[in-house]
């Protein structure tokens, strides 16, 4: 463990909400490390997953220092809404760039020693993991499956948990660019996506729930949140999205960031059978294309963001 009074110390977070467990890994860092700084990079307004940030930039940023961050770094839209290996290597490009000592992040394994020897693993064995890649990609397999059954086949290890597939993908960036970062794993509260609290503790997801059908979330948040406003929530743009994908030719979706492998006609098939957001999002997801990239595809597509 590093010593040294004045570490800079980096998290990778959306706050959407913020809530007690992310006060419980600041607090975590601030005992562990008294006098770090604690850098963020936080995403702006859309998550990583392709949904509306359920709070400002500006009112995360104010929380974030209200419980010791020093610094908050805004990652754009375009490099949030990513996979997880292109988020996490935009994330991490930014926090190096400030010279950070160590990166901590939540996990639900929490063995970093091993991702590290993974990661190690792979970039002294390129050629062997693209090929074994390549041929689970060849498969029909999402790009995420198609890593897991790589690395299971390589090294019989099993990062499926949301929080060691990010956290994994932070730890590659680190040992492929050869950053002198350490990172740290600390154990999560609750599950990512948990949908049982846990004493003062829930997910952010179902923090998100529960605002949505107006319950009370004060155990959860000191955050004063009382409903996510309607503009906020995703599903409240498919009417928008919709009108959008019917008027414009395949063609022209393709120009799109993130559309590919056919995505625009899957989207211009089952966009004349569907009238609401979830229904639609269901029905394109499928062994190739997962719920996340369909997720954030659409919200390509919406805000015009193109490749």
């Amino acid at each position: 463990m590093l010593i040294n009074k004045n570490l800079k110390i980096g998290i990778v977070v959306e706050y959407n909400p913020f809530h007690n467990g992310h006060i419980y890994q600041l607090n975590w860092i601030k005992n562990n490390y008294p006098n770090s700084k604690i850098i963020i990079v936080m995403s702006h307004k859309y998550s990583q997953r392709g949904e509306i940030i359920c709070m400002p930039f500006w009112k995360r940023k104010l929380w974030a220092k209200k419980y010791g961050v020093s610094k908050v770094l805004k990652l754009s839209t375009r490099k949030t809404i990513q996979a997880a290996h292109i988020f996490a290597q935009n994330a991490i490009q930014k926090l190096n760039k400030e010279k950070i000592d160590i990166l901590v992040f939540g996990s639900e394994s929490t063995n970093d020693s091993l991702m590290l020897k993974i990661a190690t693993f792979i970039k002294e064995n390129k050629e062997l993991y693209n090929q074994t890649l390549k041929k689970n990609l060849k498969g029909g397999n999402s790009f995420p499956k198609a890593n897991f059954l790589t690395l299971k086949e390589l090294t019989n290890e099993d990062f499926s948990l949301p929080n060691d597939i990010l956290g994994f993908e932070y730890i590659k960036q680190i040992v492929e660019n050869n950053y002198k970062i350490q990172p740290i794993a600390i154990k999560r509260s609750v599950g990512f996506h948990s949908e049982e609290p846990s004493d003062e503790f829930a997910s952010a997801s179902l923090i998100r729930k529960m605002l949505k059908y107006g319950r009370d979330v004060s155990k959860y948040t000191p955050v004063d949140l009382k409903q996510i406003p309607t503009k906020l929530l995703i599903e409240n743009t498919f009417l928008k999205f919709k009108k959008y994908i019917l008027k414009t030719p395949a063609s022209k979706l393709k120009k799109y960031l993130l559309v590919d492998e056919g995505i625009e006609n899957l989207f211009k098939k089952n966009i004349l059978l569907f009238d609401n957001y979830h229904d639609f999002i269901d029905a394109c997801v499928s062994r190739r294309y997962t719920r996340s990239k369909i997720m954030r595809t659409y919200l390509c597509i919406l805000l015009k963001i193109k490749k």
